[in-house]
């Protein structure tokens, strides 16, 4: 795992050369909060003050996801979960899935939680066949908040996967063991154009931390 502290400003962060696919991701990942009721960034995109889109705990200790276009469009989506994520000794996998080509609204955006499906206690999707920040040709952050490091991630992530262009399930990362206990798996997919794994197992220098073992390099 990787350990990040808000305190230190410090994030990874990645623009890609070109732009992919913005209508279907999948963001994998195993998170472990180092305290509760603060806002957790895990993992945003932002072209400028009024095109992002961001993956977070917020500071009520629910998941959200949101995107903020503010030009007078339908563009924007937001959906909160019902469930509260309060312990910080538990390692919890977040899963975010897109995809604006559904016709039906609440298909667009799902959300698993140790391979359980979150309900909304609000939700606003994306119009369909809509295009959002990630995957655009703008700066991509792990563990913090374009222009607000102070809202970074207090905590560990694990196991990040981002795949360009696929709408996953829970259970292509994880499994339950024979104790009903959710429990990571290899992932044997394809990642796309601008896809990446992060196992962060190469402490050797600051920038190896972000070495990608995708393929994509």
């Amino acid at each position: 795992s990787l350990r990040f502290n808000s305190a230190d400003s410090a994030y990874l962060d990645r623009t890609p050369s070109s732009a992919s696919n913005r209508r279907t991701w999948t963001w994998s990942g195993w998170v472990k909060r180092a305290a509760v009721g603060a806002y957790d960034f895990l993992f945003m995109a932002q072209t400028s003050s009024v095109l992002k889109s961001s993956l977070s705990f917020w500071n009520g200790d629910y998941i959200r996801f949101k995107g903020d276009y503010n030009d007078g469009t339908a563009r924007d989506f937001s959906v909160s979960t019902n469930a509260l994520f309060r312990d910080p000794s538990a390692w919890y996998h977040v899963m975010c899935r897109l995809d604006t080509t559904q016709a039906t609204a609440a298909d667009r955006i799902k959300i698993w939680v140790n391979g359980v499906e979150q309900t909304f206690s609000s939700a606003t999707y994306p119009t369909q066949n809509s295009d959002i920040e990630f995957n655009n040709t703008s700066g991509h952050l792990l563990g913090s908040q374009t222009g607000a490091p102070s809202n970074g991630l207090d905590g560990y992530l694990a196991e990040v996967h981002f795949v360009d262009g696929q709408a996953l399930a829970a259970t292509d990362f994880g499994e339950y063991d024979d104790n009903n206990v959710w429990q990571p798996k290899a992932y044997s997919g394809s990642y796309g154009t601008n896809g990446f794994y992060l196992k962060f197992d190469d402490y050797s220098s600051d920038a190896a931390l972000g070495t990608d073992s995708s393929g994509n390099n």
